[in-house]
């Protein structure tokens, strides 16, 4: 008997080490491999080299170029001497480029033929990347002038590119999961064999510990993920039963975007470290106001930003008010051309959070709400009271506001906070017929009773049409004309004719009577989807 338990002891201890090696290998395999097969040298590129075909086994790590199928890929080691290099995907396939873009952070073996890049071509590239880092330039803190910071940027860019024929490369990450159960299972029965214990008795408990206690943790996080439904490529819809702690987010006292997405990760995303795209959140817009010929109220909405997934969350917290409202996976680095791919598990483990973003929507007492853009200086309102970023106030105002002035007596007891170098007004109506614009301009909050607005200031006086100001808010006034009807369809050509062509993200027509909305996607306005809770 000691003996057979010493053996089982030793076969034990043996699965457990190989267990862990596998948790090591998912962690490291590809950074391992990468030091044994990497053919290419980039600090060493001869005349003779150019025209062959290269293997370069590397974390994948870049910078999507507004170009056409160009990135700027690192090489080299990226804790110590590093590059980057230009890399032309267009002879890859739809599939293949999935692949790059969807392994951000892990390693993948690319092979493609290496080039020069000529002076013009060179210089295009240059100038991709400084429209892509000038936006976090600010000359006004800096120490360096705008082209030195440039030459600094530049200097680790390489004039080669590789036309990538082929990517691929071992999937590590499955190695971790299956480490892990090794371990477990070893560690069990190790403890079995070691105390005497009746495996019989101790291996259901365990395994029930082990199933029921993670259950437990993240049951509306797997309810949540469970509900999300693909409507269309980039488009999806979720039911929120995780992210309902709104009370929480209002009293976390967030005055900046780090701080918010410091406090929704650790509340709902085990403090997971993860950056905010910020720039996502800069956005072009417009929204009105109308009456359908039924006396039902309309509220038209346009986001203008360039391409990203969108999801439309459903939320009904105990104690809050149902709503539905849309937001912008880009800004968690989401989407069919971010570094997570929207269909992948970790895209939609991401998704879990979208009902603290939203940036538009109605909720079931028929109140809209919307966040639009002003081009000025950031809102930092001082007045004693509690400090809110505007981007809660979204949220804040769909669970707990009935009426136009219940929202507006919600925003005037906090402090708003903008953030991201610009600042936002929100435009809100409801089914008695009101509507407002506010907005914070030195220090002081604003009320405009305007049916429609676009991206600049509306409140009489000095600050009057700063932001964006454009045609759109004329051409709205003339299509609603003075009474506002226009049916829900007339409503979406409204915002048909004043989307922008390159940027539209989604357009909405809410019916405030009816709580549904219609919405196309990417400009598509022969594609419209017509929406309800229900249906949700």
């Amino acid at each position: 008997m000691r003996k057979r338990n010493k053996k089982a002891i030793i076969i034990t201890a043996i699965v457990m080490l190989i267990g862990i090696l596998l948790v090591l290998t998912g962690f490291f395999g590809g950074r391992v491999m990468a030091h044994f097969t990497d053919s290419f040298d980039y600090k060493n590129i001869k005349p003779e080299d150019l025209g062959k075909t290269v293997e370069v086994d590397t974390l994948v790590y870049y910078e999507q170029l507004d170009l056409q199928d160009k990135t700027t890929q690192v090489v080299g080691d990226f804790d110590g001497e590093f590059a980057f290099i230009v890399l032309d995907l267009s002879d890859l396939s739809e599939e293949d480029k999935d692949i790059y873009y969807s392994r951000y952070c892990e390693y993948l073996t690319i092979r493609g033929k290496l080039r020069a890049m000529d002076d013009a071509e060179f210089q295009e590239v240059t100038e991709s990347v400084y429209r892509f880092f000038d936006p976090y330039f600010d000359e006004a803190e800096a120490t360096i002038t705008l082209e030195e910071y440039h030459q600094i940027l530049i200097e680790r860019y390489l004039p080669y590119c590789i036309e990538v024929s082929s990517v691929g490369s071992i999937n590590w990450k499955p190695f971790i999961p299956a480490g892990a159960v090794m371990i477990l299972i070893a560690l069990i029965f190790e403890i079995c064999f070691v105390f005497k214990l009746k495996k019989r008795i101790v291996l259901p408990v365990v395994f029930s510990i082990l199933i029921v206690i993670p259950g437990i943790l993240l049951f509306n996080h797997l309810r949540t993920i469970l509900s999300i439904k693909k409507v269309a490529d980039g488009f999806y819809t979720l039911e929120n039963y995780e992210c309902t702690d709104t009370q929480g987010m209002l009293a976390s006292d967030s005055g900046n975007i780090e701080e918010l997405l410091t406090w929704i990760l650790d509340n709902h995303l085990f403090g997971l470290q993860y950056d905010m795209d910020e720039e996502k959140l800069k956005f072009g817009c417009a929204a009105f106001a109308a009456i359908s010929p039924d006396n039902e109220h309309i509220f038209g909405r346009n986001l203008d930003y360039p391409e990203t997934d969108i999801v439309m969350v459903h939320s009904h917290p105990e104690g809050a008010y149902e709503s539905i409202g849309v937001a912008d996976l880009g800004v968690l680095g989401v989407g069919q051309t971010e570094s997570i791919k929207s269909d992948s598990a970790m895209g939609r483990f991401y998704m879990i959070i979208t009902p603290y973003i939203v940036v538009d929507g109605i909720n079931e007492k028929g109140l809209g709400v919307s966040i639009l853009e002003l081009n000025m200086d950031e809102t930092h309102q001082d007045t004693g009271k509690p400090d809110l970023l505007i981007f809660c106030a979204i949220r804040g105002i769909l669970d707990n506001c009935a009426s136009v002035d219940e929202a507006v007596e919600f925003l005037r007891s906090y402090d708003i906070q903008s953030g991201l170098d610009v600042t936002y007004h929100l435009f809100i109506t409801d089914t008695s017929g009101r509507y407002v614009v506010v907005e914070w301009l030195g220090n002081e909050m604003f009320v405009v009773e305007q049916p429609y607005c676009t991206n600049s200031v509306l409140t009489p006086g000095e600050y009057y049409d700063m932001g964006d100001p454009d045609e759109r808010l004329g051409v709205m006034q003339e299509a609603l004309g003075s009474d506002r009807i226009a049916t829900e369809e007339e409503a979406m050509a409204i915002l048909d004719k004043v989307h922008n062509k390159k940027l539209t993200e989604w357009s909405c027509v809410y019916n405030l009577d009816r709580f549904t909305v219609d919405i196309c996607t990417d400009s598509d306005y022969e594609q419209v989807y017509s929406l309800s809770a229900d249906d949700m």
